[in-house]
């Protein structure tokens, strides 16, 4: 009874959760159930010197965390071991953009997408049809930030996110571009601007400008502020290999 009282809002959530889609639905709901269980367990929080915890609601930006959250979890076990420097880039990257209050409810959410074997194919199509171009291309370069927290990234991870970035209908282009952020090759920042090395200065201006509106952090802002700045690194990598292709070829 008391294992039972301790987990009662998991369970509520499931249940809740299990009236949605399936998984982020299922996943939702157990985020639900985490908030639930800490404000049971505080005495529902509140008394006047407790901050009241704020149950995540079903809009944008708690579709991308979740489904950011499951991919996450297959792009980690796809090596067949979960490395704790890939759970440690995970825990640092939800504290620095979203702050410490919900890092345990997450990282909850982590740990059961890890003990789970989606079918990839269904969840990228639910991920796919609730949530945009923009923020799918931001979940491709969040799996290639775990994949290469140990600063060396496997073939099947590669594998593994190819397979993802299929699935959620983006463009090899995309794939490819996204890709070389993370790779220190003689062509990487070309293939950041999707440009071949023989392209000309004037194709060189007219991809930058092309990609900027493509990876701005303003395309983001239809999930609030705080996720502006998850795209700001993504954006810095673009303006970092265009400054340098300008930088050898002599342009302003």
């Amino acid at each position: 009874m008391k294992v039972l009282k301790q987990h009662i809002g998991k369970i509520l959530g499931l249940l809740l959760g299990g009236l949605l889609y399936f998984p982020i639905g299922l996943l939702l709901g157990l985020g639900i159930g985490f908030f639930l269980d800490i404000l049971l367990q505080k005495g529902g929080g509140t008394g006047p010197k407790k901050r009241k915890r704020q149950l995540p609601q079903p809009n944008d930006s708690t579709n991308f965390i979740l489904s950011s959250l499951i991919l996450a979890a297959a792009v980690v076990k796809s090596d067949g071991e979960v490395e704790e420097l890939e759970l440690s880039y995970i825990q640092k990257f939800l504290v620095e953009q979203f702050g410490q209050d919900n890092l345990q409810e997450y990282m909850g959410i982590l740990s059961a997408a890890l003990e789970q074997d989606w079918d990839m194919a269904k969840t990228c199509r639910q991920i796919y049809l609730s949530s945009s171009y923009e923020t799918r291309l931001q979940m491709l370069y969040f799996l290639f930030g775990i994949a290469n927290a140990d600063y060396s990234i496997d073939q099947v991870e590669v594998d593994t996110i190819k397979r993802i970035s299929l699935e959620l209908d983006l463009p090899h282009s995309d794939f490819v571009s996204i890709k070389a952020m993370f790779y220190d090759e003689m062509d990487s920042h070309y293939k950041i601007l999707e440009l071949p090395p023989s392209a000309s200065d004037a194709q060189l201006k007219a991809a930058y400008r092309k990609m900027v509106k493509k990876y701005h952090p303003d395309s983001l802002a239809s999930l609030g502020k705080e996720f502006q700045k998850v795209g700001e690194s993504k954006f810095k990598r673009l303006q970092e290999a265009y400054d340098t292709i300008c930088e050898k070829r002599g342009l302003k």
